[in-house]
């Protein structure tokens, strides 16, 4: 018999189980919708809910009762959830400075922005994805074409600005859609395909950054 000392943690079940796709349940056995994605790094589901208006409700995992191969049972009543975790978790960049080691072993400053969030296993701040400034601003070209980190087609990168660490990315011909993201968000850059990959999926990047930050 296993011993209750070698059963796995919630998060290492976590860590073994989900998926997208999964079924999750309120602390009522009633059915909220399916995981659409999760971010492990963050600690958050996106479950999608409702029978004709889908929407989507961003879920830490600190509120997961128990998960198992097929389903997951979290700790609060649908209610509670459809009324408290309709938004994504805040995202912040702050830019450190740090100390690398330069061409000739010399030691030289560098700036970083770091993508902060508030972590879903324990509210404590986390940091999400790092940046070095002068390397990005040195691979963007306006027209690159910007991609979430689902693959899914963002726009194009039509300005950018180092000063403030942002970039313009439009879609649309008519009435084009204008999303500033920071250059923190951004994971890599392909010169060679002229392609911006993003490490945040496209709701949150359209929820959060959808509009001029009042400090830009």
């Amino acid at each position: 018999m296993t011993s209750p000392t070698n059963q796995p943690t919630l998060f290492e079940q976590i860590d073994l189980y989900l998926i997208d796709g999964m079924p999750v349940f309120d602390m009522n056995g009633d059915s909220l919708g399916d995981v659409k994605m999760y971010s492990t790094a963050a600690g958050y589901l996106m479950v999608e809910y409702g029978a004709f208006d889908r929407k989507n409700l961003y879920i830490p995992f600190r509120l997961i009762r128990s998960i198992d191969p097929n389903e997951i049972y979290l700790t609060h009543p649908k209610a509670t959830l459809t009324e408290q975790f309709t938004e994504p978790p805040k995202i912040r960049t702050h830019t450190e400075e740090r100390l690398v080691t330069g061409p000739g072993g010399v030691m030289t400053s560098e700036k970083r922005d770091v993508q902060m969030v508030e972590s879903g296993y324990d509210d404590q701040p986390v940091a999400l994805n790092t940046v070095d400034v002068s390397e990005v601003a040195g691979q963007l070209a306006v027209g690159m074409a910007v991609y979430d980190n689902n693959g899914n087609r963002l726009g194009d990168l039509t300005q950018y600005d180092i000063p403030r660490r942002l970039m313009a990315v439009e879609k649309g011909l008519v009435n084009p859609r204008v999303l500033f993201v920071p250059f923190s968000a951004i994971a890599n850059i392909d010169q060679g395909d002229l392609t911006i990959y993003l490490a945040l999926p496209r709701e949150v990047i359209v929820k959060e950054h959808g509009m001029l930050p009042a400090d830009a």
